[in-house]
């Protein structure tokens, strides 16, 4: 698919296991942590991202794939929308309860 690439991006998608967001690495394997995403700078990285991820969907571990703009944040990506900030960082109603609350709260690489 042809489209115009304005900078970094990276693919987000939702774990069907429990619904959370997740962040393709670059070995195809997902993780809850934006910091360990894979990002492509230029339409046929983006491509070859999408090839992996459509096979995780494939497979029934992920769905809604969504190629996001990408920014880096302390030398890491991170999304660069504020939708997808929010879903990286956990629920914002209860900061004490839920996976923001401390990295050993969940397994983080699947």
């Amino acid at each position: 698919m042809a489209r115009k690439i304005k900078g970094p991006q990276m693919i987000v998608a939702n774990r069907l296991l429990d619904g959370r967001v997740v962040f393709m690495k670059a070995d195809g394997t997902w993780s809850a942590v934006a910091g360990d995403a894979a990002v492509a700078a230029d339409e046929a990285g983006v491509e070859a991202l999408e090839v992996l991820a459509q096979k995780s969907a494939d497979e029934n571990y992920v769905l809604s794939i969504e190629v996001i703009d990408a920014t880096e944040r302390d030398g890491k990506p991170f999304p660069a929308h504020m939708k997808f900030a929010m879903q990286a960082k956990g629920p914002s109603v209860r900061p004490d309860l839920g996976y923001q609350v401390s990295p050993a709260w969940e397994q983080t690489d699947l």
